[in-house]
Parts: structure tokens; C-alpha cells; sequence
């Protein structure tokens, strides 16, 4: 025979703290929404990197950027107390999705040509976007340490990274990559 106040004390406790759990990880994903917004803004980038990159018959893949980005962001992930091993992984898929996004936005452009469009030039694009890396990092670490090391459970803070050539599968390997980020040991 099920004691019934038994029962109704333990639906009670599984509730509390089911409750705890969401309000938890929703202030946590909230915390978040600064970091989605500057990958947001990296990506917008994007669609200038692709039109420069085809209006002057360049590559999209450089791989002497992608090392000197690469490089750059390890150094300044170490100043801010991040743990550049757990980091260049998440760099590496930045990189990885933006350079999709760029094929993307030229295999449209080869049967619809954008009209009434000039890029912006890359030298200037490549100072906002390494800028905006800049910032991104330390957001990153300022909400690992504000969070005790660690990473929100889930991708939901993700969900205002928008762009018309973004796929769900870039950005579930954004998040699980940025999620994968810790702080340096002291």
C-alpha cells in the first residue's frame, strides 16, 4: 500500500528542484546572451569577407590568416585566464563556420549575382572581426569565472545566432565547442 503523504512529499521535492534545475540553467544561458550576440556580430562579417575575397579572385580558404587568428587568439585566451587548449577548439570551428558561410554566399552569388552591393574592404573587416574576437574572449572568461568554470548545460543561449547562410549543425558545433572552454589553472 503507497503511503500517500509519502507520495505526495516526494512528487514535491522531484518538483522543487525539477524547477531549480530550469531557473538554474536558464540564469546561466541568460549570462550567455552577450557571448551569442558577439558571435552573431563575427559572423555578420562574413558576407564582406566572401564578396572581397571574390571580387579580388581570392581564396576563401587562407590559411596564413587562419594561423595568424589562431595564434593571436591562444595568446590573448591565456591573458584573460583561459585555458588555450580547451579554447582552439572553439577558434578552429569559428573559422570552420565562417568559411562555410563564405562558400555558401558564393555558390548563391554564381546563379544570383548580388546587385546594388560593394564589400567592405578586408583589411577593415579583419580589424572589427579581430576586435570583436578580442571582446569575445573576455566575455567568455568573465562568464567562466562568474560561473565557477562552468559552461552552460545545453546550446539554448545560441538560439539569437542568426544568419541566412548559418546552419543548425554550425551552430551546435559552435556551442559544443564553446561550451568545452575552461578557465587556465592557477
Amino acid at each position: 500500500m503507497v503511503n500517500i503523504k509519502s507520495f505526495q512529499r516526494t512528487v514535491q521535492v522531484v518538483s522543487t528542484l525539477a524547477a531549480f534545475m530550469c531557473f538554474s540553467s536558464l540564469a546561466q544561458a541568460s549570462q550567455y546572451t552577450q557571448t551569442a550576440r558577439l558571435v552573431n556580430e563575427r559572423l555578420s562579417y562574413m558576407k564582406d569577407v566572401a564578396g572581397y575575397k571574390t571580387e579580388q579572385h581570392l581564396p576563401i580558404e587562407d590559411l596564413t590568416q587562419e594561423k595568424k587568428v589562431l595564434d593571436q587568439s591562444l595568446s590573448e585566451a591565456e591573458s584573460f585566464g583561459l585555458n588555450s587548449e580547451t579554447l582552439k577548439p572553439f577558434i578552429v570551428t569559428q573559422m570552420n563556420v565562417a568559411k562555410a558561410i563564405q562558400y555558401r554566399y558564393r555558390a548563391d552569388w554564381l546563379s544570383s549575382p548580388e546587385s546594388n552591393w560593394k564589400p567592405q574592404d578586408l583589411a577593415e573587416v579583419r580589424l572589427k572581426i579581430s576586435s570583436l574576437n578580442t571582446e569575445l574572449l573576455k566575455n567568455i572568461a568573465v562568464e567562466l569565472k562568474k560561473n565557477h568554470n562552468n559552461a552552460p548545460h545545453g546550446c539554448s543561449y545560441m538560439w539569437p545566432v542568426q544568419h541566412p547562410q548559418l546552419k543548425e549543425a554550425d551552430k551546435k558545433a559552435l556551442c559544443e565547442a564553446l561550451n568545452k572552454i575552461k578557465l587556465r589553472k592557477q
